[in-house]
Formats: C-alpha cells, structure tokens, sequence
C-alpha cells in the first residue's frame, strides 16, 4: 500500500519549506507524484496596502513564485511534479481546494497560526477541506518542527469509524516507524466501550500490515481528553498523531468540537 498522488499547501509563511520538503521525502519513498497548489487569494503577509487591485496583483504574484519555486525544488529531487493555482474569492478558492483534494491519495496542508492575520482564513480552508474531501490530512504544525514526521507514531483509538478510517488512511506513514503506540484514553465508565479483545484483534490487523505497535491505555482523570493526548505526545516524543478528524457525531454542535480543535493547534494529525 503506497500514496501514488501527493498534494501539497504552498504558502509564503515560515513553515512552507519544512512542508515541501516532506512531501518530496514521501514522494520519493512512495515513487509518487507531488502536486503544489498555492492561492492567488492568499495576501502575502508583509504586504501593506489598502488596494485591492494592488493586493490582487501582488498575491497572484506570489503564488507563481511559489510554484516555481516547488517545481524547481521537486525537479533538484528527481520528483514527478505539477502545479496548480487556485483563483477567486475565499469562497470560490475554498471550494475548488475540495474539488482538487478528491484526486489524491494524501494532503499536506498548514495547521493555521492564532498569531497571524491569516489565522480565520486557514482554519476555514482547513476545517471545510477535512470536512467535505474525503482524504487523509496531514496537517504540519506552525512550530516546532524542522523534520519529516513519521519516525515516532501515536494513534489515538476510540473505536469509532472515524479513528478507524484514519488509521487505515495512515497506514503507508507507518511502515517506516520506529515505533508505532496506540493510546487509549479512558475513564472508569468508557473503559468497557473499547474491549481488550477487540484491542487484539485490531493490533493482529497491523501486525498483518508489517506494523509492529504497543498499547498504552491511559486514565482520563480530571483532565480533558486533549490535554492527556497532548502529555502523552510530549512523553513519548511522537512526531505523527493518527486521529479521526470528529469528536462528536455532530457537527452541527460545533464544527471541529471535542477533541481536535486543540490538537490541530499543537501537533501533527492525520485524518
């Protein structure tokens, strides 16, 4: 089981280049080919101006420099690569992103910074896309990382369909772990809702994929389940979160609810 159809965010932040970088390392390893997309919509950050044609001009600018700049980048590796821009309003842009995403294996987009004017943009563009694309995420943080993801793994399992499609979704990031965990976070009433059996015979399922893991279940206490994940991240020094994109049925409630609302801001995650 390999990727075979990468896509790739391209923006002008900070973190651009750690992002492509990693999806030219999964492209090499999984002999696929990598497709840069880059917003013409997107304001270039240093940019002061109250024109919109100035700002219009200057953005479409920006995203043909970022393609040539992937192309190039991809062409120094030996990647089969293509490029695409995305024209319109945020709305139209947004939309077009999901209609893009349908036709890859795996996505590499930019967890969202709170700090930036382009916070409420990105977490729309992240949410909608994981919401409505129908494919695996992995969503690069805005700190602290200058490394392919991927060595140390941590799954987070409930036993629902959504950590269970991601799981599935991930297995191509996996074989090439050093160590694979998954974590169940529990409280005395919820330890009965995941069985050990069924933790057997799911872990007998990986071993069958040529991915060896150990079990950790973990007691929810007085803590929500976002900061027990978050500890045991920090513990284990995982550079990969698996999870399912949803933490309530929902998402009516509230879009991106329970659990992954905090992860997407602190770490890796898979979808």
């Amino acid at each position: 089981m390999s990727y075979q159809d990468i896509l790739v965010f391209l923006d002008d932040g900070s973190t651009n280049a750690t992002r492509v970088s990693t999806g030219l390392h999964f492209a090499k390893r999984h002999d696929a080919k990598l497709t840069g997309v880059a917003l013409a919509t997107m304001k270039p950050r240093r940019l002061r101006t109250d024109s919109s044609k100035v700002r219009r001009r200057v953005s479409q600018e920006m995203a043909e420099q970022l393609v040539a700049e992937f192309t190039t980048k991809a062409e120094q590796k030996d990647v089969r690569s293509k490029s695409i821009i995305i024209a319109g309003n945020a709305d139209k842009s947004t939309d077009k992103m999901v209609q893009y995403s349908h036709n890859y294996d795996l996505l590499i987009l930019r967890q969202p910074n709170p700090d930036q004017k382009d916070y409420s943009r990105l977490t729309e563009l992240s949410e909608t896309v994981l919401l409505k694309s129908g494919r695996p995420i992995l969503f690069m943080p805005y700190i602290g990382t200058d490394k392919c993801p991927g060595n140390r793994v941590m799954i987070t399992w409930d036993g629902t369909a959504a950590a269970c499609r991601a799981v599935h979704n991930a297995l191509p990031l996996m074989h090439n772990a050093s160590e694979v965990v998954l974590v169940i976070v529990e409280n005395k009433k919820t330890r009965k809702n995941v069985p050990e059996a069924a933790i057997n015979g799911f872990v007998e399922h990986l071993n069958n994929h040529g991915i060896n893991l150990t079990v950790r279940r973990v007691l929810k206490g007085s803590y929500d389940i976002a900061t027990v994940i978050l500890n045991e991240v920090a513990e284990t020094a995982t550079d990969l979160l698996i999870m399912g994109g949803y933490g309530k049925p929902s998402l009516q409630e509230k879009i991106f609810g329970g659990v992954t609302k905090s992860i997407l801001s602190s770490v890796l995650m898979s979808h």
